[in-house]
Order: C-alpha cells, then structure tokens, then sequence
C-alpha cells in the first residue's frame, strides 16, 4: 500500500470521524448529489463551499448587558435585605430590569435562530448563491 500511496496524484490523507446522524445526513446529501464517490463528494464540497463564521461580538455586549442588570437585582435584593422592604419603586425597577433581561435574551437568541436556519437552508439546499459574504 505505502508504494500506492507515493504514486497517487493526491498522496495526503485527511480523516473524518462522524456519529450516526451525521453520517445519515451526509449520505442523504450525497445521494441528492448524485451518488458520487464519497472522497470525490468530499473534495468537492470542501473546496467551493463558502466558509461560515459567526461573530460573537454581540455575545459579549449581551454578556456585559446581562452582568449590569445582574448587579442591578443584585443591589435592590441587597436594599431589601437590609431594611425587610420592599417599595413599588424598587418593584418597578425589578420589573423593568427582569424586562429589559428577557428582551435582549429573547431578541439575540431570535437573531442566533435566524442565523442557523439561513444557513441551514444553504446546507440543505447545496446553494450559497444567499449566503451572506
């Protein structure tokens, strides 16, 4: 085999490990492509797919935001310990913090939705003519 090898026009080996989904779903694109050769498949999807990379930037501004309101809780829990009360002001300002936390949550996980079922699509599709840049 080691003489095969040195006499092949594309002598380096790259290996793939799958579990049984990914392997299931591999083979279903692969039929939808034609019923290639799997290393043929594989080379060819590999060299024009478009890489996808998804930014985190707004993870970190999410990360800080939930750390303010966190401290926020953490200051009207603090008043409320100290004097056993709690006033409808600092009730309003749980509800407006608990409010503002649900909403930035709610609206990155929305946009992390979008973002998965756009490329999810592109997958399925084999097309990256959508694809953003």
């Amino acid at each position: 085999m080691g003489n095969y090898a040195g006499n092949r026009s594309r002598p380096l080996t790259k290996l793939l490990t799958f579990n049984r989904d990914e392997l299931d779903f591999l083979n279903l694109r692969i039929a939808k492509s034609g019923n290639p050769p799997f290393t043929t498949f594989a080379r060819s999807s590999l060299m024009t797919s478009k890489l996808v990379h998804i930014e985190f930037v707004n993870t970190k501004k999410m990360l800080n935001e939930l750390s303010r309101i966190g401290n926020n809780l953490n200051q009207i829990a603090h008043r409320a310990n100290e004097t056993e009360k709690v006033t409808a002001e600092d009730m309003a300002e749980v509800k407006n913090e608990v409010y503002d936390l649900f909403s930035l949550v709610n609206d990155n996980l929305l946009h992390r939705l979008d973002v998965v079922e756009h490329y999810k699509r592109v997958v399925l599709n084999g097309s990256h003519e959508n694809t953003r840049d």
